[in-house]
C-alpha cells in the first residue's frame, strides 16, 4: 500500500469482512466474535490505517473525546489536587482510547456553542460558575466529581464520603482534648456545605461549641482570609483549626506562628483535603486523602462506559476517603486561645 493513502474500505477487504464490520471492529462498537475484531484490528495495524477522526464522527455522530471543566483550570494546576484528578482522567482515556478535552473555563463570558465532545466532567461544581451551567444545559451525558451545590442542576455524582472522614477528624481531636472547634470551608460549593453541615451536626451531637467560618473558592487571598478569621476568633478560646486545603492551611500556620501557638501542642490543625506539602510542614499537618487520581478515573470510566455501551450513570457513587493522622493533631492540648467568646451558641456557629 506503499504511496496509498490506506482506507477503511482496503482494511475491510484485507480481514474478509463488510466496511460496516470493519468501522465497529475498530471502534469497539458493533456485534462479533473476538476473532473478528482482533482480525480486523491486525489487518489494520498492518496496513498502517489511521481513522480519520472528522469523517468517522460524521458517520457515527461520536468525537471519542470526553471534556474536562473545572473553574478557573488554568489557574488550579498549581493545585497538587487538581493535578491528580485530570491524571486519572487520562489514565481511562488513554485505557480506553479517547481524547481528553481540558475545556475552556472563563467564568466571565458565556459558552455561545456545545463543546465538541461525546461527554462531559465537571469537577467540583460551584454555585456561580456560568460556564458550567451553560455545559449541563447541553444535554451532554454528564458526570461530577463531588456534589452539586444547590441550585444548580444535578446529574450523577461521584465523591468522596467526606461525612466519616470528617467525623474521624473531629473524634479524634476530642480524644486530644478539643472541646471548641473552628471549621472553615467554602460556601459555594457542595463538598463546602457538605463540610458544614456535618460539622454542625457533630457539635450538637456531642453538646460543643462550635464555630464555622465561610470561605469561597478564588476569592480573598488564603493568608488574609485566615488573618482575619484567627484574629476575630483568638478571644474565643478555640482548640482546634479544620481547614479546606493546602494553601489555607499553610496560611493557617503562617498565621499561628505570628500568634505565638505551636500545632499539636497550644492548638490542634487538620486539614479537609490533603497534599504532598502537608506533609512536609513544620509540623506535618493531618489530613484526609480524597483520592483524586482515584476520583478522576471513576468519573472516567462511569462516562465511557455509559457511552459506549449504555451503562446505567448512578445517581451518586461515594469512595471512601484516607486519612492520616500527624503531628499537628497529636498532642494533648496544653492551652487554647486566650479566651472564650459570649457570641458562641451550641452547635450552631
Amino acid at each position: 500500500m506503499a504511496g496509498k493513502k490506506v482506507t477503511l474500505g482496503d482494511v475491510a477487504r484485507v480481514a474478509g469482512v463488510s466496511v460496516s464490520t470493519a468501522s465497529e471492529a475498530l471502534s469497539g462498537g458493533g456485534r462479533m466474535t473476538d476473532a473478528t475484531r482482533t482480525k480486523v484490528r491486525d489487518a489494520a495495524l498492518r496496513l498502517g490505517y489511521r481513522a480519520n477522526a472528522l469523517a468517522r464522527g460524521l458517520r457515527t455522530g461520536r468525537t471519542r473525546a470526553i471534556g474536562l471543566h473545572h473553574l478557573h483550570a488554568a489557574d488550579t494546576f498549581a493545585s497538587e489536587y487538581f493535578r491528580e484528578l485530570v491524571a486519572g482522567v487520562m489514565d481511562v482515556t488513554r485505557e480506553r482510547d479517547y481524547d481528553l478535552t481540558l475545556l475552556s473555563s472563563n467564568p466571565n463570558r458565556p459558552r455561545t456553542s456545545a463543546p465538541q465532545v461525546d461527554g462531559l466532567i465537571i469537577a467540583d461544581p460551584i454555585d456561580d460558575d456560568q460556564r458550567a451551567t451553560d455545559l449541563l444545559a447541553t444535554g451532554l451525558p454528564t458526570v461530577a466529581g463531588e456534589r452539586y451545590p444547590p441550585g444548580m442542576a444535578a446529574t450523577p455524582v461521584i465523591a468522596i464520603a467526606h461525612e466519616r472522614g470528617l467525623r474521624r477528624v473531629l473524634d479524634h481531636c476530642h480524644a486530644a482534648g478539643a472541646r471548641r472547634p473552628l471549621l472553615v470551608s467554602p460556601d459555594n460549593s457542595g463538598w463546602g456545605l457538605l463540610l458544614r453541615d456535618t460539622f454542625q451536626a457533630w457539635c450538637l451531637e456531642h453538646g460543643l461549641d462550635g464555630f464555622h467560618r465561610a470561605s469561597r473558592f478564588r476569592n480573598t487571598p488564603h493568608h488574609t482570609h485566615m488573618t482575619t478569621v484567627l484574629t476575630e476568633l483568638e478571644p474565643a478560646g478555640v482548640d482546634a483549626l479544620i481547614l479546606p486545603g493546602e494553601h489555607s492551611t499553610l496560611a493557617t500556620l503562617d498565621v499561628l506562628a505570628n500568634l505565638g501557638l505551636v500545632p499539636g501542642r497550644d492548638i490542634l490543625v487538620a486539614a479537609c483535603a490533603d497534599a504532598q506539602m502537608l506533609e512536609l510542614c513544620s509540623p506535618p499537618v493531618t489530613a484526609i486523602g480524597l483520592r483524586p487520581r482515584t476520583l478522576g478515573a471513576e468519573c472516567a470510566r462511569t462516562l465511557i462506559d455509559h457511552l459506549d455501551h449504555g451503562t446505567d450513570l448512578p445517581a451518586l457513587t461515594l469512595l471512601e476517603p484516607e486519612l492520616t493522622f500527624r503531628a499537628s493533631t497529636e498532642g494533648r492540648l496544653r492551652r487554647t486561645l486566650r479566651g472564650r467568646s459570649s457570641h458562641a451558641t451550641r452547635g450552631h456557629p
